[in-house]
Order: structure tokens, then C-alpha cells, then sequence
């Protein structure tokens, strides 16, 4: 509360009420079935992450779309660690093999957004190197560069490691969930399968987002770029500041959009009247599908 209260002390209610005058109902709508779309995709993969034989997939997207509110509402994403809980409990999968499952999920997910990003600065996005400074594709490139050598140490080191052989405790549970990724991640189908779907998944939380600018009433020239941006520095920004308060996709757009033209004396507005629409995007979606499947795991 102490973030908004600093981003928007000056807040011109006015200004905010003829951005949101402005707005669209029915593309907010459009955004948020793109958005339940993507989610839906999301626990799709984490179902598609599991080995065979595979629980039913209406249970894996139930559960990962309970343990989805929890990760709206706890920093850190600490909700993955009730989907390995959940998936335990009622599907007899093991913490190792669900750890493997919801890595897998995440990380492809974000290394291909960050390809997305370095595409982006490639192609002549000069937005992106006025806000991030010249070396934004030097350092989307190390991290997408760290993702793929990270992808192979786990790959030859997993193939390493026994997976006969008797574990137990915290080391035991390390070298399984390395065996398990490993084996994941040496087979073609398998991590193409998880590739195609992943990129289908960051195309849809994109457009999501990007249909929530002139939801709110704001026009911009490149709106799927300042999207990417916010959705990008709000998922990092999660790690501190719980999602449901909005604090931080408020404080990026107060960041981002006066580098896509908005004037100074309009930021504040602009940014509370898009903090106000991507709250409904990440929040609306997730809870009506989500809520109730978290309230039958009580």
C-alpha cells in the first residue's frame, strides 16, 4: 500500500476517469478470455510435463490452477510449491517428479519470453533500449545464453546419476529431480511438445495484456511492446511485492509508458488506470477458476 500511495499521491482523478472514459468493455472482455485461455495452456503443460502414465488431465489443471490463487497472493510464486504438495496428495505423483514438472513449465516459459524480448530489441524496438539502457540485448542474451547451458549441465549431469540406485533425504531428492529433467529434457518430442505450447503461452499472456492498454483508454504506438515490458518487470517485481496489491505492474507503467510518449503530466493516470486493468487480466481469470478448486482443497 505504501507503493501506491508514492506512485499515485498526486493522482488526478479526473485525468484517470477520462482515460477510463476512453476504454473499451468489450476488449477488457477479450482480454480476460485470452488470458483464461493462456492459464488453461499453462496447466495443459504442467499435465504434458509429468511422465507417463499421467494423472487425468482435468485434475492437473484443477490443481494447478488452485495453487495458481495462491501464487496471486504470496510472493516468491510459493504457490508452485502447493502444486507439488497437491499433486503428491491426490495424484501419487512424487515432490521430485512434481518439481521436475513445474520447473520445466516455468522456465521454458520464461526463457521464451525473454526471446521474445531480445526479438523485440533486435528488430529496431528502440523503446526498449531507452528504458533499459544500451545493453538490454547484451544482457537478454546472457540470460537466454545461462537458460541453455543450464539446460545442458542439467542434461549431461543427470545422465550421470543412477536412477536405480536407493535416495533419500535432501541430496536424494536433488538427484531425482535432476535424473527426472534430465531424462525430460533428452527427449525431442518430449521438449518440443513443451516448446510449441510454451511459445503459444507467452503469444497469449502478450496479447492479454497488450488488449488491456486500450482497455484502459490508453493509445500507444507500439502498446504490445510497454505490455511486454510491465508484464516482464511486474513477474520480477513479484518476487517482493504480492500481486494481488498491483504495486508493482503500477509502478512499471509509471516507468514504461512516458518512454512510449505518454506526457509527464499524464502518468500518473495512465498508470493507475492500466494498474487498475491488468489487475482484473491476472486476477479475474484465476480466481473465478481457481478459487474454487483452492476452497475444495481446504
Amino acid at each position: 500500500m505504501a507503493v501506491l500511495g508514492a506512485l499515485f499521491k498526486d493522482l488526478d482523478v479526473e485525468q484517470l476517469q477520462g482515460f477510463l472514459a476512453q476504454g473499451s468493455m468489450w476488449l477488457l472482455g477479450l482480454a480476460l478470455l485470452t488470458k483464461a485461455s493462456g492459464l488453461l495452456l499453462h496447466e495443459s503443460r504442467l499435465w504434458l510435463a509429468l511422465p507417463t502414465p499421467r494423472p487425468p488431465l482435468p485434475r492437473v489443471i484443477e490443481v494447478g490452477l488452485a495453487a495458481g490463487v495462491l501464487n496471486l497472493v504470496l510472493p516468491a510464486r510459493a504457490g508452485d510449491i502447493a502444486v507439488i504438495a497437491f499433486l503428491k496428495r491426490e495424484c501419487g505423483i512424487s515432490p521430485a517428479t512434481g518439481t521436475m514438472a513445474v520447473g520445466i513449465t516455468s522456465i521454458l516459459e520464461a526463457a521464451l519470453f525473454g526471446l521474445y524480448l531480445l526479438a523485440a530489441v533486435i528488430l529496431g524496438a528502440h523503446h526498449m533500449t531507452g528504458l533499459l539502457g544500451d545493453d538490454v540485448a547484451l544482457w537478454l542474451s546472457v540470460f537466454l545464453g545461462a537458460s541453455l547451458l543450464g539446460g545442458i549441465g542439467i542434461v549431461l549431469l543427470g545422465r550421470r546419476i543412477d536412477p536405480t540406485a536407493p535416495h533419500s533425504g535432501l541430496v536424494g531428492f536433488v538427484k531425482r529431480t535432476t535424473a527426472e529433467t534430465a531424462h525430460g529434457l533428452s527427449d525431442a518430442r518430449y521438449l518440443g511438445l513443451q516448446t510449441l505450447s510454451a511459445a503459444l503461452q507467452v503469444v497469449l499472456v502478450v496479447v492479454a495484456f497488450t488488449l488491456a492498454m486500450p482497455a484502459a483508454g490508453i493509445q500507444l504506438e507500439h502498446p504490445e511492446l510497454a505490455a511486454s515490458l510491465i508484464l516482464g518487470a511486474s513477474s520480477i517485481l513479484a518476487v517482493l511485492l504480492p500481486p494481488v496489491f498491483a504495486a508493482g505492474p503500477a509502478a512499471a507503467a509509471a516507468a514504461v509508458l512516458p518512454v512510449f510518449g505518454v506526457p509527464a503530466d499524464q502518468v500518473a493516470a495512465s498508470a493507475a488506470a492500466y494498474a487498475g486493468a491488468y489487475w482484473l487480466v491476472a486476477h479475474t481469470p484465476a480466481g473465478i477458476m481457481g478459487l474454487p478448486a483452492l476452497l475444495r482443497r481446504r
